[in-house]
């Protein structure tokens, strides 16, 4: 099933261009690596998807219709989205924080149902942070912070989940535990997933399907092993000096 396609999409800020003519489609069950440079705009690219900014030009579908068309309640419902900000507010704990992706299912006074606190302490449980269930969001850790937040998209339960950067600031166990995480709702759940990420060798270890942004070059999409063997990785990323017959090794 078709979740979300974009048209002739162009991505910047204030009318500037970042990067134009992104033609790309996300349907169910999908795992998708974002990949690019510093500062090719990844971050901007998901900024776009969360409606924090507008596209420059062309059009973002989310079940077939326009994505600016729904109301935020209801995209809340339908997209999950974990950026690289996090919450400042000292006296949050970790239950408030993981409770806010409940709040597109809670009424009016947004009082919890009893659902709401086993998804809470479910979606804990799953990327290894019920235990922190009680702490105050502020003392904690990056790589506990960056499991938190997860948690709170996966609480959400979207049929789309979109993270920047979610292996930042996390071991390397933590990563892995989070690639097989992502796996897991993907073809258990049939949910889409986009995660950007810089660690390139475990993305082309563990990720079959890549978009990749880079300034001054079209977009690109593809399963690893072809953008490998097309050398479009290398270009990308200027790896000039770096053996091909590397990056597929570890692609194996």
């Amino acid at each position: 099933m078709e979740i979300l396609k974009t048209s002739s999409l162009s991505i910047g800020y204030n009318d500037k261009t970042i990067v134009s003519d992104i033609n790309v489609t996300l349907h169910e069950g999908d795992i998708i690596a974002l990949i690019g440079p510093n500062g090719a705009g990844k971050s901007t690219l998901f900024k776009t998807f969360s409606t924090h900014i507008k596209p420059v030009s062309g059009t973002i579908e989310l079940f077939g219709k326009d994505l600016l068309s729904y109301t935020p309640k209801e995209r809340a419902k339908l997209l999950g989205i974990v950026l690289t900000e996090r919450p400042d507010d000292m006296f949050l704990k970790v239950f408030d924080v993981v409770a806010a992706g409940r709040y597109p299912y809670t009424g009016m006074f947004g009082k919890l149902s009893e659902k709401d606190e086993q998804e809470i302490k479910v979606s804990l449980e799953l990327v290894g942070a019920n235990n922190l269930i009680d702490r105050a969001f502020n003392t904690l850790s990056d790589g506990e912070k960056q499991k938190v937040m997860i948690a709170k998209a996966i609480a959400q339960n979207t049929p789309i989940i979109m993270l920047d950067e979610p292996t930042a600031f996390l071991d390397y166990p933590s990563k892995i535990e989070l690639f097989s995480l992502l796996k897991k709702l993907a073809k258990e759940q049939k949910k889409a997933i986009l995660f950007s990420s810089h660690d390139l060798e475990l993305l082309l270890r563990y990720t079959d399907n890549l978009w990749i942004i880079a300034r001054n070059e079209p977009f690109a999409a593809g399963m690893s092993s072809e953008l490998l063997k097309n050398d479009v990785i290398k270009k990308y990323f200027k790896l000039k000096d770096i053996d091909n017959q590397y990056l597929i090794k570890n692609n194996n």
